[in-house]
């Protein structure tokens, strides 16, 4: 585990301002405490990636429903869940992408063209796309419609 790869996961998580998971530790306080944290986190996580051990602990959420405006409070469609998950959790999965998508894009597999997650340069909005312009191959003359899937 390098130095620049904590600082890298840490950097893209400073700039969330996310609810505390299970810990009850905000990610601004893990990211503000980071200077003083750093050597033991990476540790940590060294220690987790050599061992192939991701703790139990950071698999565990705490279950939030978040109320849609202008929806009845009875209604269960009227709540979304979220599931609010440690900061060091989520660190350590940044690292573990970060990893995933190097080796993709250097020594990989090779991916097929319509492959579009852990890839670099590609979002969902690219997978819609490639779905839109499949949709309008297909029926032809038709314009895009979400219900015509």
């Amino acid at each position: 585990m390098t130095q620049a790869e904590t600082r890298a996961a840490v950097s893209r998580h400073r700039a969330k301002n996310t609810a505390p998971g299970p810990d009850g530790v905000p990610g601004r306080a893990l990211v503000l405490a980071l200077k003083e944290l750093e050597p033991q986190l990476r540790g940590l996580f060294t220690a987790c990636l050599e061992q192939g051990q991701f703790p139990s602990v950071w698999k565990e959420g705490r279950l939030v429903l978040l109320r849609k405006e202008g929806r009845p409070a009875d209604s269960p469609s009227a709540y979304r869940p979220i599931v609010l998950l440690d900061e060091a959790g989520k660190l350590l999965e940044r690292i573990i992408v970060a990893r995933l998508v190097s080796h993709l894009c250097r020594e990989g597999p090779a991916l097929d063209e319509n492959q579009f997650g852990f890839r670099r340069g590609r979002s969902t909005i690219d997978a819609i796309t490639r779905v839109r312009a499949l949709a309008e191959e297909t029926v032809p003359g038709v314009g895009w419609c979400w219900r015509c899937l």
